[in-house]
């Protein structure tokens, strides 16, 4: 597809070929068993099953903190903020102009 003009030599893709060191067939069914037995439980136990008392209310205040960090401000405040800055920009520069007048002359 594209040049390869071969200035460089490319190196080859590594490939992951992990093979884990220890296997032990009866804990692995022993595990898958007790997964699908805490799998029943939990289907039996419908909603009750990760219910945290509070849970509700920590989320809300958290939404309520992360929307109003992402809203800095008001478009009007940041008007008024920006519209300030550049009349204290332009006064500096009033003031620096002047003063560079009065030393070239």
């Amino acid at each position: 597809m594209g040049l390869n003009l071969g200035f460089f030599n490319n190196p080859k893709h590594r490939v992951f070929d992990y093979q884990p060191l220890y296997y032990n067939p009866r804990k692995e069914a022993l595990d898958e068993k007790i997964r699908a037995a805490k799998e029943g439980q939990e289907h039996d136990k419908g909603k009750d099953r990760d219910y945290m008392p509070g849970k509700n209310i920590r989320g809300k205040i958290q939404q309520k903190i992360y929307y109003n960090r992402r809203q800095a401000g008001s478009p009007l405040f940041n008007r008024v903020i920006v519209f300030i800055t550049l009349i204290v920009f332009i006064v500096v520069l009033y003031y620096i102009a002047k003063g560079m007048g009065s030393l070239l002359q």
